[in-house]
């Protein structure tokens, strides 16, 4: 038997040290074992009574004198089989944790959450999460002076990206954007025109479990909105818009 192994079974280094000791001599006043194991008087005693309360050893009295001895080995066994009845109510409890730890955890996804942003740094934000998610998404909508707000530089950016990361997208681009479109075409993503006589302000992006409705102005507004039934709402929409569209 070694400190290891005493350590492996649940004893601290101190306490395995002074175990080890006491079952050497079979039994010793503290004053030999502080002298044995060269341990400060405060450190053998603190693992003396440790030991004791662990079951592990005991004491009789000669005199005035305390003389620790072992428990009969059993004790170790028992020791243990207390270790891991502790153990088992321990994982009982973390289970009982964990289930309603879950179930706060689902109802908080699916409570519906949204966020705005604004300004151009509010749109870059989104459109880097669309990027992130890693998941194929759709856009409907958008005015031809979404280009000069954000710069033809940061779309063929984001579509290089886009590109890169194999995402895959099907955009329906309002009819002032069919040269645009032209542009930035590539075999991940599927363009189709919206023969609009007025041409709207918003544009709707559905990624995941998250819709993007930006409003553009010179000072984008974007509403953020994290919910599943919404954005398979939108989803729905986009789909018959889609049916509709020019190529």
């Amino acid at each position: 038997m070694d400190v290891a192994e005493l350590e492996k079974v649940g004893l601290n280094k101190n306490e395995a040290i002074v175990y080890i000791e006491l079952m050497k001599l079979g039994s010793a006043s503290a004053g030999t074992l502080i002298k044995n194991t060269e341990f400060h008087r405060n450190i053998v005693y603190d693992n003396l009574e440790k030991l004791i309360d662990k079951g592990l050893i005991s004491y009789i009295l000669e005199g005035k004198l305390k003389i620790f001895q072992m428990n009969s080995p059993e004790m170790l066994s028992s020791y243990l089989e207390k270790q891991q009845k502790s153990l088992d109510e321990k994982k009982l409890i973390a289970n009982k944790i964990q289930k309603e730890a879950e179930q706060q955890f689902k109802s908080r996804q699916n409570r519906q959450e949204s966020m705005i942003y604004r300004g151009i740094k509010g749109v870059k934000l989104v459109m880097n999460d669309v990027l992130e998610t890693k998941k194929k998404f759709i856009s409907f909508g958008g005015p031809k002076i979404s280009n000069d707000i954000m710069k033809k530089h940061f779309w063929k950016n984001f579509t290089l990206k886009q590109i890169e990361a194999k995402i895959s997208s099907r955009l329906l681009f309002n009819s002032s954007l069919r040269e645009w479109g032209k542009e930035v075409s590539h075999r991940f993503n599927k363009i189709r025109y919206l023969s609009n006589i007025i041409e709207p302000l918003t544009q709707t992006i559905v990624f995941g479990n998250k819709t993007a409705i930006i409003v553009w102005k010179e000072k984008p507004i974007v509403t953020l909105i994290i919910d599943e039934s919404v954005a398979k709402s939108y989803s729905e929409f986009f789909q018959i818009l889609w049916k509709t569209a020019e190529t």
